[in-house]
């Protein structure tokens, strides 16, 4: 216990500021908004300790808003996702919890715009202050910090303490200056700042929990959430925080110190046994296993393995995830080992980092170990010494915050985030965010943060970096497959989705294996994945190859790979039963909380003794620079930069190809800036070096070499040039891009092109309106800088460029977009005019209303040249416009297309919309001969008739290719499937012909209630006689385990089941769901048993289908994935993946559907239903 009465000596002399602007009254409830400076504050304690001890009698409570990254035009209490659907918006929240008084804090970060921006900043702080003071809640104001970074930009920010200070004095509103501050928190009791401190963590558990995801939104219906095993849901867990936090307060209000609740005692698998996990491995030829470390030295749910420069391992652990328990002090470890006497085996182990909250990410460097965990990066030096670097990282789903730690070649720390993470960090140059999944690229040094691939434009689920032996970097991903990353490292705030170069799987941790392969964690199939990346034009492709290690043990869960001091290969092994927490309950029994093993795979007879480097010469540490193990070129580069080297040695100089290339990153870890270095790197005959010294060249900011590197012989050199001059804020770097522009362009390089021209758009686009950029004989280039321009202010240019000659085709098409997303009517000329005509232009123009410059001769061009995509487009462009002189065209085209082609069905459409009427007799000429698209005409035309056609076409049908697009004409237009459902049960359709069509309806993947249970009806497929409980999945786990798995494969195949329609196993099956290939080790069976009965049970978030009606009528169906852009929705295609953008404002209906999974095994008898599971158990991805 302690006694409120410390004297407040400081406090009451340093102002009138205590005694009059800050007043609690009885019953107060104070919230804090504001951004970094005032969550630290809140998390420090002493602050809320010193107004709880001021005004004790009145018994304030606090309530924290504040967040990370957060400004006045920004708060994420009030943006980030679901939150105002769950809580609402600013007045919503307040009522919630009664405030009363809101103190608030900001500009210290805004004022990185300069006194530019200013005026900007008071307006928006003015709309805030009128929310945040609504409904006669008393306002105080803090005066902004300094910033904590010497090398932060301040000049503006006495300007904005200014500002602030003036608000508060115009609206009569408390002023509490930082002096002031600084004195209250010295003074602050220590013992009741340990209580408020305790008491603030329970409020941010609640009001910023992990796993938010699974709170709100589509995952808070997934299994993870529901409560089971006779325990609380996650929202009900959650909702006892509110108790938790009020007997704190009550504990504060009478002098007692609130502790945290002791961790519950943690258990594991009864299936663990080293000897028989050995037995059950199988190591590539010439390699053998041991096991390094476990639990015995502390290894539990192991995460990720790292060293320093003597070999000191570092093992990052968690038993805290996924969910830490309500009350609970999260205490996860870094555990450090070492081997002792060189045998393989670790002899010493002992506590390096405690107090984490499940730390996803770690990386060692020479100054000492960088953790992400929860929503912050911090640094241990080699005391254990703990210092925060960073915050604001998101925590919204625990198994995909920060993750995958990795140095490049040059000193950069890279790592990712998942889908369900929102990340808003302030540093030294302002907020640094990262919406979903993506990667960050982090300078240590200057702590400059570069957000890449932003808005989902990467992998869903990244979750491990490599780097191969020449700084190209590869993003891996635990559901989506491998991406080359490079090109992705311009911080461009634009949607272009990276190309994927490598199948999907269950990735986590990658490294290179020291051979010219990288390994990745496979944790789905309990195996250690191995590929190849030879070269594609500038990029690679990926060829899988045997793999390095694979186990028949179930828990053998592989998510970190990395080569180690010795030259062996080390394998995180989780050791778990359940892998992704989402699909299994929150606090399942069968987490494993106690084992973890780190696996050494090594080649046989290789020693394990590791170098010792900290204390080694410089000449034998630039020696190591030479070395063939890309761990010890890391660290011997690491420990020259501790020592602070100021040049590099003259023998480098004489050196070639890559290691030329390791002396140069050398020179970027010491931040020597080494330009006859350079020069000679970009002169290699090798353009794997010369790639790298374009990147570095955008590092020191040498125009001149990337103009160089710019029209290199090599792709990847010229790609390396226009990805670093993106990263150079200045105008003239848009010649760079330019330059290169004028050269072969591969998809790797048009992905960075655009990436570059976008991101630097700010910088060239004012300066070339002004006349201060010559583009010289770059005129080739700067058609296609402008092609991307997306701006009014260089319309007239654009236009200049297609008036006249030299401009090849591929800048044309993107000038012409340009125009017709930003320029006038009259611009359309443009598109039409293009020869060929170009498919996608054409398309655009649909979208546009017609326009009214003489256009005909245009089309007709268009429609005779091209190909069938162009000319299908052209057509669908007459039907938009109603072209009525093309009547007889279309008739034509309708008549003498190759059936099924793109362009004759488009010109059935065109037919039926231009003659109307006169146009049903032929119309139902293309309907009997099974025509999807005459269907979509009469539907425009007359709906109950084109209905009645479908109906009377599908009840005789035998030949099955076309009865899928029928279906999807009527599924696309609202209540059309309906109808059709009705007229199909309103005849006369046997149970053979019912199965046809229900067989056809399964494979096209599409879904709707009512056509799907009509097909169900028709094909004498009941409604379903499985009853979701316990008992039946625990029956049928049993039953399948001795079922006959070669029946179950041929009931996985048959057409009436369609699950090979949708699903691939092995290289075999559709792509519209997931790859079930490893299901039966990776998914544990009571879920199998689930998905397959009940697929609507539980449906992962991105992956829940909805159904959207446009204003048009028309309907389309797919994955609705957020979005930066509230205006725009996007739609994934459920089959191919592709993203389309609709305008929120021209749809009218959303719905959800559900899962895309039809419950086709509620038709199967017990003993079929059986020998399917036990097929699926069996697939283990081998």
């Amino acid at each position: 216990m302690f006694v409120f009465g410390i004297a407040f000596v400081s406090l009451a002399i340093s102002c009138a500021a205590l005694a009059a602007p800050i007043e609690l009254k009885e019953g107060d409830v104070v919230a804090f908004a504001g951004g970094t400076d005032l969550v630290r504050l809140q998390k420090d304690g002493r602050f809320e300790a010193a107004l709880t001890e001021k005004f004790k009698a009145a018994r304030p409570r606090f309530r924290d808003f504040a967040w990370d990254g957060d400004t006045v035009s920004f708060q994420t209490t009030v943006r980030e996702r679901w939150r105002p659907d769950a809580f609402g918006g600013w007045g919503d929240q307040m009522k919630r919890f009664g405030v009363s008084m809101v103190i608030v804090q900001f500009g210290k970060i805004e004022s990185l715009a300069g006194k530019e921006g200013l005026s900007e900043f008071v307006a928006n702080y003015r709309k805030l202050l009128d929310q945040l003071g609504a409904d006669g809640r008393r306002l105080v104001l803090l005066e902004p910090f300094d910033f904590e970074w010497a090398h932060a930009d301040d000049a503006a920010l006495e300007d904005y303490r200014a500002a602030v200070r003036a608000l508060a004095e115009k609206r009569a509103i408390p002023f509490v200056s930082r002096d002031e501050i600084k004195a209250m928190q010295k003074e602050a009791p220590a013992y009741l700042t340990a209580a408020v401190k305790e008491k603030h963590r329970l409020w941010y558990d609640y009001w910023r929990p992990a796993n938010w995801k699974c709170l709100f939104g589509d995952d808070s219906k997934r299994i993870f959430s529901n409560a089971a095993e006779g325990l609380p849901s996650f929202k009900q867990e959650w909702e006892t925080f509110p108790a938790l936090i009020a007997a704190a307060e009550e504990m504060i209000f009478k002098g007692e110190l609130p502790k945290p609740k002791p961790a519950p005692k943690r258990t594991g698998s009864g299936d663990a046994d080293i000897g028989k996990e050995i037995a059950q491995f199988e190591v590539l030829d010439g390699y053998e296993v041991n096991l390094f470390a476990d639990e015995r030295h502390g290894v539990a749910n192991p995460l990720a393995v790292r060293w320093d420069a003597d070999g000191r391992m570092f093992v990052a652990c968690s038993d805290v995830y996924p969910q830490i328990e309500p009350g609970v002090m999260p205490n996860d470890k870094v555990i450090a080992l070492r081997d002792l006497d060189g045998d393989g085996v670790a002899d010493e182990s002992s506590v390096f980092a405690e107090g984490l909250s499940v730390p996803t990410g770690m990386e060692v460097g020479g100054d000492g170990v960088y953790i992400g965990h929860n929503t912050e990066l911090v640094h241990f030096d080699w005391e254990g010494k703990r210092k925060l670097l960073l915050s604001g990282f998101g925590n919204g789903d625990s198994h995909q915050t920060s993750n995958g730690f990795a140095w490049s070649p040059g000193g950069e720390l890279w790592f990712s985030q998942g889908d369900g993470i929102e990340s808003r960090v302030e540093t030294p140059f302002g907020v640094s965010s990262l919406f979903q999944a993506g990667v960050f690229r982090l300078r240590p040094r200057e702590l400059q943060l570069d957000p890449l691939l932003d808005d989902f434009m990467g992998p869903g689920n990244p979750w491990g970096i490599g780097f191969d032996d020449y700084g190209q970097s590869f993003v891996i991903d635990g559901a989506g497959g491998i991406s080359y990353l490079t090109p992705g490292s311009v911080p461009a705030h634009r949607r272009l989705r990276l190309p994927r170069i490598g199948k999907p799987g269950g990735y986590a941790g990658i490294d290179e294996l020291g051979d010219g392969s990288f390994g990745v964690g496979d944790y789905k199939k309990n195996q250690v994945t191995r590929f190849r990346t030879p070269e594609d034009g500038g990029g690679f492709k990926v060829d899988f190859v045997e793999p390095l290690l694979r186990s028949k043990h179930r828990n053998f869960r592989p998510i970190d790979v990395k080569l180690g001091p010795d030259g062996a290969i080390y394998v995180v092994d989780w050791y778990n039963p359940i892998t992704c927490h989402q699909d299994d309950f929150y606090r399942h029994p069968e987490r494993d909380k106690t084992h973890g093993r780190i696996w050494r795979v090594a080649k046989k007879g290789s020693s394990a003794k590791t170098p010792q480097l900290t204390k080694a010469s410089e000449v034998d540490l630039i020696a190591g620079l030479k070395s063939d193990n890309q761990w010890r070129r890391e660290k011997a580069k690491q420990v020259l930069a501790t020592r602070s080297l100021k040049k590099l040695p003259d023998t480098v100089r004489e050196w070639e190809g890559r290691d030329l290339l390791e002396a140069v990153g050398l020179a970027l870890w010491c931040g020597i800036e080494d330009r006859p270095l350079l020069e000679r790197l970009l002169a290699s005959d090798d353009h794997r070096c010369r790639a790298y010294a374009a990147r570095v060249a955008g590092r020191w900011g040498h125009h001149d070499l990337l103009e160089i590197a710019a029209v290199d012989d090599h792709p990847r050199v010229r790609m390396e040039a226009v990805l670093a001059a993106g990263q150079i804020p200045e105008a003239k770097s848009v010649l760079v891009a330019a330059s290169v522009a004028g050269q072969p362009m591969d998809r790797w390089i048009e992905y960075g092109f655009k990436q570059a021209v976008h991101h630097l758009k700010p910088h060239w686009a004012p300066a070339f309106k002004r006349g201060e950029l010559d583009f010289g004989d770059r005129g080739q280039g700067l058609a296609r800088v402008l092609g991307e321009a997306d701006s009014k202010e260089l319309l007239g240019e654009i236009r200049r460029a297609l008036e006249g000659e030299g401009v090849e085709r591929g800048a044309r098409v993107a000038l012409a977009h340009v125009l017709l997303a930003v320029g006038e009517p009259k611009d359309a000329r443009f598109a039409l005019a293009l020869d060929p005509p170009d498919a996608g232009l054409l398309r655009e123009l649909a979208k546009l209303d017609r326009p009214e410059f003489a256009h005909l001769d245009l089309l007709e061009k268009a429609l005779a040249g091209g190909n069938d995509a162009a000319k299908a487009a052209g057509w669908d462009l007459a039907r938009a416009w109603k072209e009525e002189e093309l009547r007889g065209a279309a008739r034509t085209a309708a008549s003498t297309g190759k059936p099924g082609s793109a362009m004759r069905a488009a010109a059935i459409r065109a037919y039926g919309a231009l003659w109307g009427e006169e146009a049903m007799e032929l119309l139902n000429q293309y309907a009997q001969a099974h025509e999807p698209a005459a269907f979509a005409a009469m539907l425009d035309i007359d709906p109950d008739t084109a209905v009645a056609r479908a109906a009377e076409v599908l009840a005789r049908v035998r030949h099955s290719g076309t009865v899928g697009g029928i279906f999807a004409v009527f599924v696309a237009r609202q209540d059309a499937a309906g109808k059709l459902a009705d007229q199909l049960e309103e005849r006369v359709i046997d149970e053979r012909q019912g199965t046809i069509l229900r067989t056809q309806w399964l494979a096209t993947g599409l879904v709707e209630k009512d056509l799907g249970a009509a097909l169900d009806r028709l094909a004498g497929v009941g409604a379903g006689t499985y009853e979701d409980s316990d008992e039946l999945i625990d029956q049928l786990v049993a039953a399948a385990r001795v079922g006959d798995a070669a029946k179950g494969e041929k009931h996985f195949k048959a057409a009436t089941m369609a699950c090979a329609s949708c699903h691939k196993v092995g290289d075999v099956g559709g792509r519209i769901g997931p790859d079930l290939s490893a299901v039966g080790s990776g998914v544990p069976q009571e879920r199998i048993v689930t998905e397959v009965l009940w697929p609507s049970k539980q449906v992962k978030e991105g992956f829940a289908l909805r159904r959207f009606t446009r204003k048009d009528g028309t309907v389309l169906q797919g994955y609705e994935q957020k979005s930066r852009d509230e205006g725009v929705v996007l739609i994934r295609d459920f089959a191919t993946g592709d993203m389309m953008e609709v305008r929120a404002d021209a749809i009218v209906k959303r719905e959800s559907i559900g899962s895309l999974m039809p419950p086709t095994a509620q038709s199967l008898s017990l003993e079929e239903l059986t020998d399917l599971l036990a097929y699926l158990f069996g697939l283990n991805g081998k």
